[in-house]
């Protein structure tokens, strides 16, 4: 196949067989060190250690082979973050049983999706919120077990329903390593659901040698082991957090530490930052944007981010503002970042401690993994990482993976000589009416990297004479800024038409338009948004990126009126400001 590939600098070497026998043997090395902690009803942290963390998924993977769960069962999980539904996903995976992990923010017919698609037979469900959202779907009837981590509500009353402290009590280990011994590497052992940017999500299929391969690649590349510690907030239903933080966690016989916040609460999650003192911490860059915000505005949160022993944070799903990026910097702390996907189990390049963090640079292939950009610029992954396939569509499977065992990712980049650089998503791309293709991430970035008071950009143009964005403002930057001229921190009302916020914005695109060479890639008009994306409104998957096709429907009244289409409302003019940069065709 033509193209220009890229192949990992160091060989994989040889990697673990399942992740049952993986944490057999950890539990046997660790025994007495603390593997996981979590904030308990009584407001103290918790340590667990390895010796009664394995003794426990042994006893839940003894306790659900007695209900008939058996190898290739598919298995789902409905909870936030928490200790009873890691030792679940263990104890499934263990048995060579599928785990089917479902952001617990789902409401039911996202859920019900996600249900009949897996064809689950028995659930783990959180709390209540969980439980009702659960049993008002369609596909409940066909739950055979339904086993939930808090007592239901009086009024609640199913057969199905089991604590899921019952499966805590099953004495009988021999059912349980006789499992464990007749699992393969190539088995699948998770189901994980794509976030959806695009359409219905796919189930992808992952198996144990796909995850494991990843943890010997960081174990080539990274000196992380028993002596670190973890702050994790990342859900585990989604491949940042499930896959590569979780597991990088466990394999390397660190300590996991959960975040009980969730990454939205900021002064819940500096208390826990203070008390746990991670050496390393794995974010999306929303959250090291207000962790930055706060380190500057108060110099004890500065003093409890920034400790001694933080190592390096690591930083995905989108590009980490170069002020963010700049302050851990000044601060002696690496940030590293990567890039993949869930069909990659996810990742496929890391970023080095020792070099220049360039934007849109995700780094080089990790140990066992090759690169190939094709001809039309998209990228190419083939390695012992790619999952076997889509749950239940052969026809998305063999579109995404070709007779040579590359993955397509439909993402477009290029290979330079610092790395991989994205362009952007295949869908991603338009073009201008006078046939200039855009990259709308690369106008997005070029907004965002550096600009402490825009959040998000969307870009839009597609068969247009220009580009304008819709702007969606970091509200806590903003209200910093209200405070310092003499608002009182109000960012609501008539605040965006000041003429004092719209020069801000439009100095902020104006500098960013400056280091653009061509004319027609900048943008022209933009409409700030008086307020930040939400998964809530569906703007944001659970993986906190965009879903463009839901915010262009959102704001298509304000996009008709920035290209004063046919019939379009003249009321909001008041809400676009234009910029002059040159006709859209000059270069």
């Amino acid at each position: 196949m033509k193209g220009t590939y890229l192949n990992a600098r160091l060989p994989l070497g040889k990697v673990e067989s399942t992740i049952g026998s993986m944490l057999k043997r950890r539990a046997s090395r660790y025994r007495r060190r603390i593997v996981f902690k979590e904030r308990k009803v009584d407001g103290e942290y918790s340590g667990l250690r390895w010796i009664s963390f394995y003794a426990r998924i042994r006893s839940v993977g003894s306790s659900l082979l007695a209900r008939g769960i058996r190898k290739g069962d598919r298995v789902a999980v409905y909870s936030p973050n928490n200790e009873e539904m890691l030792i679940w996903e263990l104890a499934i995976m263990s048995i060579g049983a599928i785990s089917v992990p479902i952001f617990s923010g789902y409401y039911p017919p996202q859920l019900d999706y996600i249900l009949d698609h897996s064809e689950a037979r028995t659930i783990l469900v959180g709390g209540n919120e969980q439980l009702e959202r659960l049993l008002s779907t369609d596909y409940q009837p066909n739950l055979d077990h339904i086993f939930v981590i808090y007592p239901p509500e009086k009024g609640v009353e199913d057969p199905r329903l089991s604590p899921f402290d019952d499966l805590l009590n099953s004495p009988d280990a021999t059912a349980f390593e006789r499992a464990v011994a007749g699992v393969r590497a190539k088995d699948p052992c998770l189901t994980m659901y794509t976030s959806g940017t695009t359409g219905v999500p796919k189930g992808v299929v992952l198996a144990h040698s796909n995850i494991l391969s990843q943890q010997k690649a960081l174990e080539v590349l990274w000196d992380v082991g028993p002596g670190d510690v973890f702050l994790s907030y990342l859900p585990w239903h989604h491949s940042f957090g499930g896959l590569f933080e979780r597991f990088t966690a466990l394999a390397s016989g660190a300590t996991l530490c959960i975040d009980d916040g969730h990454g939205k609460d900021l002064a819940r999650l500096i208390q826990n930052w203070k008390e746990i003192k991670p050496t390393l911490f794995f974010s999306v860059p929303k959250v090291f944007q207000a962790l930055v915000t706060e380190a500057r505005l108060d110099s004890e949160a500065d003093l409890a981010i920034f400790h001694p022993k933080l190592r390096f944070v690591f930083t995905a799903a989108a590009p980490l503002p170069a002020d963010c990026s700049d302050y851990f910097a000044k601060k002696g702390i690496p940030v590293l970042e990567g890039w993949g996907l869930t069909e990659t189990s996810p990742c496929v390049t890391l970023t080095s401690p020792d070099m220049e963090r360039v934007p849109s640079i995700v780094g080089l292939p990790i140990p066992g993994v090759e690169i190939l950009v094709a001809e039309d610029r998209e990228i190419l992954v083939r390695g012992p990482n790619v999952m076997k396939g889509y749950y239940k569509d052969a026809e998305r499977t063999r579109q995404a993976l070709d007779d040579f065992g590359w993955f397509h990712t439909g993402d477009l980049g290029e290979i330079t000589p610092l790395g991989l650089r994205i362009i952007c998503r295949v869908d991603g791309l338009f073009k201008l009416n006078n046939g200039e293709k855009v990259s709308s991430m690369q106008v997005e970035n070029n907004l965002t990297a550096t600009s402490r008071f825009i959040e998000q950009a969307v870009a839009v143009g597609k068969g247009r004479d220009f580009i304008a964005t819709l702007l969606f403002p970091n509200m806590r930057n903003l209200a910093s800024w209200s405070k310092q001229h003499g608002w009182e921190g109000r960012t609501d009302g008539d605040f965006f038409r000041r003429p004092e916020v719209r020069d801000l914005f439009r100095k902020e695109v104006e500098e960013r338009n400056a280091s653009v060479g061509a004319r027609y890639l900048r943008v022209k008009a933009f409409s700030i948004l008086p307020r930040e994306l939400s998964l809530e409104n569906g703007e944001l998957t659970p993986s906190m990126k965009v879903v463009r096709r839901r915010v262009l429907e959102q704001h298509r009244g304000i996009i008709k009126a920035i290209y004063q289409e046919n019939g379009y409302d003249t009321a909001l003019e008041e809400d676009i400001v234009r910029l002059s940069v040159g006709e859209a065709s000059e270069t």
